[in-house]
């Protein structure tokens, strides 16, 4: 169904560019909202059955977890990372970085989740510049974590380097 929609858009823009559209846009438009060639009327409400309600509340014990874990560990290791100053190393400080990431998605971004899928039944009733700001944070926070990561991969990489070149001892004198 999608590529007749997509048919119909074309065949639409065609005869707008030719200008021999008699203001007949919507034969073209008729179709293209439609689920699946459903019309709305027809489409099934699925919010009501048990396997939604199942499903909201596994979705519920999940992301309750997550603020958890991920809220309360992530605050502690960051407490403590600024109260002992023997441990601010860089390895530590890119791991606070990945702290603070998720520390804001499990405080900020969760709760919200949590009342769209679960209070509310997937609608949302915060306004559209929270939910900008939600879905802006989810994905800087995944960037960052990410971002974070591969430089914690790299410090690591670099420090086995060193190790080993420690204890690396030439084979020849010809070589310095």
């Amino acid at each position: 169904m999608g590529d007749s929609n997509i048919s119909h858009l074309i065949a639409a823009s065609a005869e707008i560019q030719d200008g021999h559209l008699d203001g007949n846009l919507d034969q073209y438009m008729d179709s293209y909202n439609l689920d699946y060639g459903i019309p709305p009327d027809e489409i099934p409400d699925t919010t009501q059955g048990q396997a939604f309600f199942v499903a909201t509340i596994i979705i519920a014990i999940v992301l309750v977890c997550i603020m958890l874990v991920c809220g309360l560990g992530n605050f502690i290791f960051i407490a403590t990372l600024t109260r002992y100053k023997k441990l601010r190393n860089l390895t530590n400080l890119l791991i606070a970085n990945l702290a603070i990431s998720d520390f804001i998605v499990a405080v900020v971004c969760c709760p919200f989740l949590v009342d769209y899928y679960v209070a509310k039944q997937l609608s949302w009733d915060h306004g559209l510049v929270l939910c900008a700001s939600v879905n802006y944070l989810r994905t800087v926070s995944l960037y960052v974590s990410t971002n974070a990561l591969l430089a914690i991969a790299f410090d690591r990489y670099d420090n086995a380097l060193n190790f080993l070149s420690v204890f690396m001892v030439p084979m020849c004198k010809c070589f310095p």
